[in-house]
């Protein structure tokens, strides 16, 4: 591959409709030979490339996504942290596409709902659609890793967060930086998992920006820039750092921050997305944006410290502008004073080989939950998570964000919400411990959660709630 090209934006799929009007995005799934970084590359695409088009709508507008299935398999899609319904022709990832079929799915974005950073992809959770007259197939591994891990993922942006930030700000340029990793075979293709081989997410493999090896991402002095982070991998942490630089978080998992904050480094586990201001050095320079030297417990998976991309400071300088401070104007509410409704336990385990995951000691091959009683639309509940396992688990809900109360004991000052939280592992016997809390403000059906390393919720780590009026 060639390092070193100019950065550049993934392909755009735009559906900025009106409010109320509808746009209608044609996404083929399809194997095939595409590009990467100037190397021919065998996998899976949408319309083409490795990096999926970015899709931009806006609050208050209907998506109308088609989904045509050219794959061998079958297929579908998630709208991750969409707030959207989780039935019918919506974000329902229990639609299955079977092979040289297609489907429709209709999502109405909510007028008020948070504009930030999203993403897409494949929940395919089996590689056969089930027979509608006996619907579960135990034993069967979902589809999600092989899938996302080929090429099916890209960034979803709901409206434009910069029209939050002050207003000497909403005209700064914003980059979508879509992270992505590959492990080919001598013949360009992407690792799979067949009878006779497999992914094994620890292995070494080349970290992408927007399908790119190392690109250049040039700035002026002075300037700040929006950089919206998304980690649309299939299994790896990111942990990020710009050498001498700090990042400004405006954004979390898509929603804005009710209280700014600045950090040296971020965490993305999968599916984990940030919003951050970057301002460069005042003078002429060249910095590095790096994924920092990580492990997610003795059972996990150990990331080499990887450099991502360039940043180049060139040209005139600019007029600096202040940093942003407070909360942003659509900040959610905090959930600390909300009464409970309910309290949940979930428990997080794994096998003793580490090949088959269970949540409250249940492998989700059957469709059935691990929770007998349903929430209740207009309260507000809270999960104690327990990691009984060597490694972290990313807790992924679908169909709305929580907020987090509390880490391995320590209450957590309300910042923000977020879709996904890392679980820390167990250390000698005693699990790790994340307490959320959950709003149920509306839309009844079935609210997924599972781990977001596609290989563990592909063999077991998934469940869902019923949510009902």
């Amino acid at each position: 591959m060639r390092a070193g090209t100019p950065f550049q934006e993934p392909a755009t799929a735009d559906a900025t409709a009106a409010d109320g009007e509808s746009v209608t995005i044609t996404l083929g799934a399809t194997r095939s030979l595409f590009d990467v970084s100037g190397r021919p590359v065998h996998g899976a695409t949408y319309t083409g490339s490795f990096v999926a088009p970015t899709i931009r709508v806006n609050p208050g507008s209907t998506i109308t996504v088609r989904l045509v299935n050219e794959l061998p398999v079958a297929t579908n899609l998630h709208f991750h942290g969409l707030h959207v319904s989780p039935e019918g022709q919506s974000d329902d990832p229990f639609l299955c596409v079977a092979p040289g079929r297609s489907t429709t799915y209709r999502l109405a974005v909510p007028a008020e709902h948070p504009q930030g950073t999203f993403w897409y992809h494949s929940h395919a959770m089996g590689t056969t659609c089930p027979d509608p007259a006996a619907p579960s197939a135990p034993g069967t591994p979902g589809d999600v890793e092989n899938q996302v891990f080929a090429g099916l993922s890209g960034a979803l942006l709901v409206g434009d967060d910069r029209t939050l930030l002050p207003p000497e700000l909403r005209q700064i340029t914003a980059h979508t930086l879509v992270l992505k990793d590959v492990q080919l075979d001598a013949a360009g293709r992407i690792a799979q998992n067949t009878a006779t081989t497999s992914i094994d997410s620890g292995n070494p493999t080349v970290r992408l920006v927007n399908g790119r090896l190392r690109p250049v991402l040039e700035m002026r002095p002075d300037e700040t820039q929006l950089w919206r982070l998304v980690n649309a991998g299939a299994d790896i942490f990111y942990r990020l750092h710009l050498d001498g630089h700090r990042f400004t978080v405006v954004g979390e998992d898509g929603t804005p921050v009710a209280r700014v904050t600045t950090a040296d480094t971020l965490l993305l586990p999968p599916g984990k997305r940030y919003d951050v201001l970057v301002t460069a050095d005042p003078h002429p320079t060249r910095t590095t944006l790096r994924t920092t030297a990580y492990s997610n417990g003795p059972q996990g998976d150990a990331y080499p410290d990887t450099e991502l991309a360039t940043v180049a400071v060139t040209g005139a300088p600019v007029h600096r502008l202040p940093d942003v401070t407070g909360a942003l104007p659509t900040a959610p509410a905090d959930l600390a004073a909300a009464p409970v409704a309910r309290r949940r336990t979930v428990d997080l385990t794994e096998s003793a080989d580490g090949n088959t995951f269970y949540i409250n000691g249940k492998r989700f091959t059957d469709g059935s939950s691990v929770f007998a009683t349903p929430a209740r639309l207009g309260t507000v509940e809270e999960w104690t998570i327990r990691n009984h396992s060597g490694e972290d688990h990313p807790i992924h809900l679908h169909t709305t964000s929580f907020q987090v109360v509390s880490v391995q004991g320590a209450p957590q000052p309300y910042t923000h919400r977020q879709d996904t939280v890392p679980v820390p592992h167990a250390v000698d016997g005693t699990p790790g411990t994340t307490v959320i809390r959950v709003a149920f403000a509306d839309y009844p059906g079935r609210w997924m959660f599972h781990c977001h390393i596609a290989a563990h919720e592909d063999h077991g780590m998934m469940s869902y709630l019923d949510v009902v009026p």
